[in-house]
């Protein structure tokens, strides 16, 4: 329930939308109920003027006020539905709109070194499907309860009025049927509401990962194994909804069986005030209308509760994502970092996990400003890691690095990260234009310096040739562009950037002898001044450095 509540305060600043919201809601259902109520009246009280003046008793019958009470009711109702499903689901849309945001910020800082270990599938589900549950909060779970507890509240009273032993029953039934019966199908649900979300997030996963790799299991021939465990989660996703939708129904059935008991017995200890003649037909009439009536906010909090264990499932799983601490936290008062400087390695050992083995071990290095170096070694040596630390992806366990004679420490690291150009092996491009793409590096960019940056990377001709030029969109992670292309787009990223120190993680990797001979010259071009640290196991971007150190078990030594 703590992690529900966490999130009810994410409402606060919505809550004149959210209070208005209920208060249509409350205005309606007594309308709603009003309607009803005085239509029953009205037409019991006419019945009998029409039966009783033949006989000739003369009957006062005022028509015209109810009538028109009536027709003021309906309009109250129409107009308060349309304006309670207005207000409601803006005030709903944008609280989930800043939960999204508020989930986004607090991942910012969990990136890259906490999400690496967190599967992106996860996260889209917690973005999406989560998040959307939480919608239940307020429309199926806070709204109708205060409004059936008002609601409720009134009626009793009013029914007070004409007898206390039915005002007394019927509280007895509205209690029964608002507060135990949700109560007991709730804790009946729990367990197959908790699977649900889970199958549903597990269902969710697996489809995501079978379209990215459908290509590998159809080579491999996994494609059908793959399907059928899919299918299996499927099956049991839908197996705890059935299950769900089962418990819902028969919640529903027994709220109004239990309505037509209190109307039941509405009309008979109704019918003994009337022979006794404390009340007239007419008032008989009218309390079990609104006893009939009443039962209408009632009966949708049975389902919605059974809503409660998803939501508190959903709430628990971001909660759980949200709550890991960052790898870096930038310190209370952040240092201002030099736009120029060397890099130096002071001792550093690193590992991801305690109790593992150490990644780099005594680690020694100095990168003065300007330098250009290259770190070589077998995959899995810790190449990538040491250039991760040298951009402050994670905090070594021991020794320290400094950035122009000061601690990475003292940095923030968004500010920080302004120092680097990166250029990875895994360059990824978003489902946008060339030049959205390119303006990521520098959005306020020129257009004289896209000009010179599609220049700088070779893309001229290839960007001259295509129908919309710049604004050719590229497709998805840059499907629609070839490897060599994709590079030169990342290569006009690090230009537009335009920073003093330069890192290239496998700058070459996956392309043909050609583009890597033009990917290289260009980088030669662009790193002329800068400072340059290449990881790699390649020997045809070494022609771009001054020294270069191989890993081997952890240590760096220089090589020839």
């Amino acid at each position: 329930m703590k992690d529900l509540l966490f999130f009810l305060k994410l409402f606060i600043p919505y809550k004149k939308w959210l209070i208005v919201g209920i208060f249509l809601a409350f205005l309606t259902s007594v309308a709603s109920i009003s309607l009803l109520t005085l239509s029953g009246w009205f037409i019991t009280s006419s019945a009998i003027a029409g039966i009783m003046a033949p006989d000739g008793v003369a009957i006062t019958f005022n028509f015209m006020q109810p009538a028109a009470e009536i027709r003021a009711l309906a309009i109250v109702r129409t107009l308060g539905r349309y304006a309670e499903r207005v207000v409601t689901h803006e005030a709903t849309f944008q609280v989930l709109a800043e939960i999204r945001c508020w989930f986004f910020r607090q991942l910012i800082p969990l990136s890259p070194g906490r999400l690496a270990m967190q599967r992106s599938a996860d996260l889209l589900n917690g973005i999406t499907q989560d998040i959307n549950l939480l919608d239940s909060l307020y429309l199926r779970l806070c709204s109708p309860a205060l409004v059936a507890l008002f609601g409720n509240g009134a009626v009793v009273i009013f029914i007070g009025y004409y007898s206390v032993q039915i005002s007394l029953i019927v509280s007895i039934m509205l209690f029964m049927t608002a507060v135990f019966i949700p109560w007991l199908f709730n804790r009946l649900s729990q367990h197959s509401a908790k699977k649900s979300v889970e199958h549903s997030a597990s269902f969710k996963v697996k489809q995501i990962e079978i379209l990215q790799g459908i290509a590998e299991l159809s080579a491999f021939n996994a494609y059908e194994r793959y399907k059928t465990e899919l299918l299996i989660v499927s099956e049991q996703m839908l197996e705890m909804q059935i299950k769900n939708n089962q418990l819902t129904s028969l919640s529903s059935a027994i709220t109004i069986f239990l309505s037509l008991i209190t109307l039941l017995i509405t009309l008979v200890l109704g019918s003994n005030l009337f022979q006794q003649g404390e009340i007239s037909g007419a008032d008989l009439a009218m309390i079990s209308f609104c006893v009939l009536a009443v039962f209408e906010l009632v009966t949708p909090l049975s389902a919605a509760i059974q809503l409660l264990p998803k939501t508190q499932t959903a709430a628990k799983r971001i909660r759980a994502i949200t709550n890991l601490t960052p790898v870096i936290a930038d310190p209370p008062k952040a240092t201002l970092a030099p736009k120029t400087g060397g890099i130096n390695i002071y001792n550093l050992s690193f590992r991801y996990l305690d109790n593992t083995d150490w990644v780099l071990n005594d680690i020694n290095l100095t990168i003065p400003q300007g330098r250009k170096i290259a770190i070589v070694g077998k995959s899995g040596e810790g190449k990538t890691t040491l250039l991760q630390l040298m951009m402050h992806f994670y905090d070594p366990q021991k020794g320290s690095i400094t950035f122009g004679g000061k601690n990475y420490k003292e940095f923030s690291f968004d500010q920080f990260m302004h120092q680097f150009s990166v250029l990875s092996q895994r360059t990824h491009l978003f489902s946008a234009t060339i030049k959205e793409n390119l303006l990521i590096a520098k959005p306020t960019a020129s257009e004289m310096e896209i000009k010179q940056a599609i220049k700088m990377a070779g893309l001229d001709n290839y960007i001259s040739n295509l129908p919309e030029g710049i604004n050719s969109w590229i497709g998805e992670n840059g499907a629609q562009v070839s490897g060599g292309e994709g590079r030169r787009i990342a290569l006009a990223r690090v230009y537009l950037k335009n920073t003093s120190i330069i890192l290239l993680d496998e700058p070459t990797e996956g392309l043909d002898k050609e583009t890597e001979q033009d990917v290289l010259n260009t980088l030669e071009k662009i790193a002329q001044k800068k400072t340059l640290i290449m990881v790699t196991h390649k020997k045809a971007g070494l022609r771009l450095v001054d020294e270069t150190y191989e890993i081997c078990k952890g240590k760096l030594v220089p090589s020839g």
